[in-house]
């Protein structure tokens, strides 16, 4: 008869055992949200960055065949406020994007080399990030010959 009763007994769970199932459950699960709020998070910060990172490539393309047609200045390619690169397109309207070209800095006043500097700008969460492409570059097509 003793038997029976430690299995009858052993049988359920008291309510205590079960509240601290449930908290160690619920622990678990804010923790876990937790963790897929910030990957997701990141996610979105690679790619606004891999965004900049292709609109500052494309201009520094623009700016190297440029040497072909002559020399380059910053006039020929203007700064890009919010909401102007690619014409307005929506998904480039979080982007700025400036040039800078100068004589490169182991040349001045010879007019040989460019340092170009090509700056992506954009804002998340209130902060402000960017992207910034530098290179030097010869100045025109003929640089070389002179």
């Amino acid at each position: 008869m003793r038997i029976i009763e430690m299995v009858k007994g052993a049988i359920g769970l008291t309510v205590i055992e079960v509240l601290v199932g449930i908290a160690i459950f619920a622990v678990g699960c804010f923790t876990l949200t937790q963790v897929m709020f910030g990957v997701m998070s990141s996610e979105a910060a690679t790619k606004k960055t891999v965004v900049a990172t292709s609109l500052a490539e494309e201009r520094m393309s623009q700016i190297v065949a440029a040497i072909q047609l002559g020399d380059i200045n910053e006039e020929s390619f203007p700064d890009e406020d919010y909401g102007q690169i690619g014409g307005g397109a929506v998904e480039y309207a979080a982007y700025r994007r400036t040039v800078t070209i100068a004589d490169a800095a182991d040349a001045p006043g010879r007019g040989v080399m460019k340092t170009v500097e090509v700056e992506v700008e954009w804002r998340e969460g209130g902060r402000r990030r960017n992207v910034s492409l530098r290179s030097s570059v010869p100045a025109a097509a003929d640089a070389f010959d002179r």
